[in-house]
C-alpha cells in the first residue's frame, strides 16, 4: 500500500489505484463525466482536475494519473493532493464553462431534468455565469438503434457509450467524427447499432 494525503488526510490506497479513487477513498468529493470504473480512462472531460503538490505547475486529471506516478517530498514525506484550492475551483469553473458553451438551456422542459449529472455538477461546481455570446451549435439527432433516442445537441462528447461499445459490447458500433468544434458521437456510416446490449448506453450517459 502506498500513503497519500487528501486535502491533509492521510491514507493507504494501492499505488495502481488512481487520484480520483484515491479522493474518493478520502471522502474528497470529485465531479467527472467521461470516468467510468467499468470502461477504460479517457480523461477527456477535465472535470476531475486537482492540484498536485511539487507536480506541475498546473491541474491534472485525477482519473488519469496513478498514486505511484507521483513523487514523495523532500523529507519522504507522502504526496499530497487539493481538491479545493482556488485553482482547482478556477479550473473546474472554466471546463464546465466549456462544456456549456453548446449544451442546450432547457433543463426545465428536458426529460433528464433533476436526475442529470451535468445539471447537478453546473451547480455545484460551475461558475454563475457563462461568457459565450454566440450562437449555440445545433446536431441533428441520430437514428442509431430501436433502443435509443438522441437529443444530440445535448452530448458533451464523453465517450462512455464509445468505450461501452467497443470494450464491453465488443462492437465497433460507435465512435468520434469531426474535430474541434464540430466533433460528434455517431454511428459508423450512419447505420444502426447492431449490438443486443445498446440499450446500456442511456444508462451511460452523464446527459440522459
Amino acid at each position: 500500500m502506498a500513503k497519500i494525503k487528501i486535502d491533509g488526510i492521510e491514507i493507504d490506497v494501492a499505488p495502481e489505484a488512481t487520484l480520483l479513487q484515491a479522493c474518493e477513498a478520502a471522502g474528497a468529493e470529485v465531479p467527472r463525466f467521461c470516468f467510468h470504473e467499468r470502461l477504460s480512462v479517457a480523461g477527456n472531460c477535465r472535470m476531475c482536475l486537482v492540484e498536485v503538490k511539487g507536480g506541475p505547475p498546473k491541474p491534472q486529471a485525477s482519473c488519469a494519473m496513478a498514486v505511484k506516478d507521483l513523487r514523495p517530498g523532500p523529507n519522504g514525506e507522502a504526496p499530497e493532493v487539493f481538491t479545493k484550492t482556488p485553482m482547482v475551483k478556477r479550473a473546474r469553473e472554466g471546463v464546465m464553462e466549456f462544456l456549456l458553451i453548446n449544451h442546450p438551456l432547457d433543463c426545465p422542459i428536458c426529460d433528464q431534468g433533476g436526475e442529470c449529472d451535468l445539471q447537478d455538477q453546473a451547480m455545484a461546481f460551475g461558475g454563475d455565469a457563462g461568457r459565450f455570446a454566440e450562437n449555440k451549435r445545433a446536431v441533428e439527432d441520430k437514428d442509431i438503434g430501436p433502443l435509443v433516442k438522441t437529443v444530440m445537441t445535448r452530448c458533451i462528447q464523453c465517450t462512455r457509450c464509445v468505450r461501452f461499445t467497443a470494450e464491453v459490447a465488443g462492437t465497433a458500433d460507435m465512435g468520434l467524427i469531426s474535430r474541434g468544434e464540430d466533433v460528434e458521437i455517431t454511428t459508423y456510416l450512419e447505420t444502426a447499432m447492431a449490438s443486443e446490449l445498446q440499450g446500456n448506453i442511456v444508462d451511460l450517459c452523464p446527459v440522459g
